[in-house]
């Protein structure tokens, strides 16, 4: 479901999260999601022994909601995982059906609810860096809260985005596909990344816009350089590369993803030999790397340390 450094968020079909050290092979269970702390919230995790998919049941007891792996609001689900390999802190965050925000960090016994404590939010995206979650919501607010406490806190009058929305508009011939929230890590600021489709006449491009807010003006502009970091599309932190060109097109500068993440019916689509793409951003050119495994997987992450 997501990334950190080496480990990986997963979880199976029994509702069973972890998180698992690709390197050392080392596994971290995380608690049952069958009660939610505070009473209200219950994942019923389908039985192992039966096809039956679960039950999700709301905080007024009455918003029974089934869930199926196989289904689009599970497939649309955004998590994140933040961790310090050093000292084994993490903070993990998922959300389903956009509406409803779980998370836990290390030390607590239960996974807790966001939405529970008086928190209307309906999430777009989210990131996760050093300790803070960043959610860009629909009302497009940027939201910061710190876990570094006890208890995440949210610090509106330290937040340099609360008040200004995230306004670019389109073009005409401009049409946005996905918005995702990456945090820079070189500078610690929140990037908005647009994948989009532009028409002019009968041709058409497949585009990537990456906003910044001018912390002077406070507005937000577009931005045409990574320097020396790529973005892999919806993990939600940029990688710093050691390397400028890792082949096949995968270099510093660039953003890379995966073919659901760009429009379903550009023509792109017909000439492809790779279900991955990377995004020249110097550019605005595509390359679709040439495919040397069959995998049932769409989705891609980089691991550190790790190379194939």
């Amino acid at each position: 479901m997501a990334s950190s450094g080496n480990c990986l968020l997963m979880v199976d079909r029994r509702l069973k999260f972890y998180i698992l050290n690709l390197l050392t092979r080392t596994t971290i269970n995380l608690p049952s999601m069958s009660l939610i702390r505070g009473g209200q919230v219950f994942f019923k995790p389908q039985n192992e022994w039966s096809n039956d998919s679960g039950c999700f049941f709301g905080p007024s007891r009455n918003d029974n909601v089934s869930y199926d792996f196989d289904s689009v609001e599970w497939k649309n689900s955004v998590a994140v995982l933040w961790i310090n390999e050093t000292t084994g802190d993490y903070v993990v965050a998922w959300t389903f059906i956009q509406h409803y925000l779980f998370f836990y960090k290390s030390g607590y016994w239960s996974w807790c609810n966001l939405n529970l404590y008086g928190k209307s939010l309906v999430v777009f995206d989210m990131a996760c860096e050093n300790n803070k979650l960043y959610l860009y919501t629909a009302n497009h607010h940027i939201r910061i809260f710190d876990f570094s406490g006890a208890y995440p806190m949210e610090k509106k009058t330290e937040n340099p985005y609360w008040k200004y929305l995230f306004n670019a508009v389109e073009e005409p011939w401009e049409y946005v596909w996905k918005r995702k929230i990456a945090i820079q890590k070189s500078s610690g600021e929140v990037l908005i990344i647009l994948s989009l489709k532009q028409v002019f006449y009968e041709a058409e491009r497949l585009l990537f816009y990456i906003f910044k807010m001018n912390l002077e003006s406070f507005k937000w502009e577009r931005v045409y350089s990574l320097g020396d970091e790529m973005l892999v599309f919806g993990q939600g932190v940029t990688i710093p590369t050691a390397l400028k060109d890792l082949g096949d097109g995968i270099k510093s500068d660039s953003i890379y993803f995966v073919d659901k993440d760009v429009w379903p019916d550009h023509q792109d689509h017909d000439r492809r030999v790779s279900n991955c793409g990377v995004f020249n951003i110097a550019t605005s050119k595509i390359k679709w790397p040439t495919k040397k495994y069959r995998s049932v997987n769409e989705t891609q992450w980089f691991v550190l340390g790790v190379a194939y």
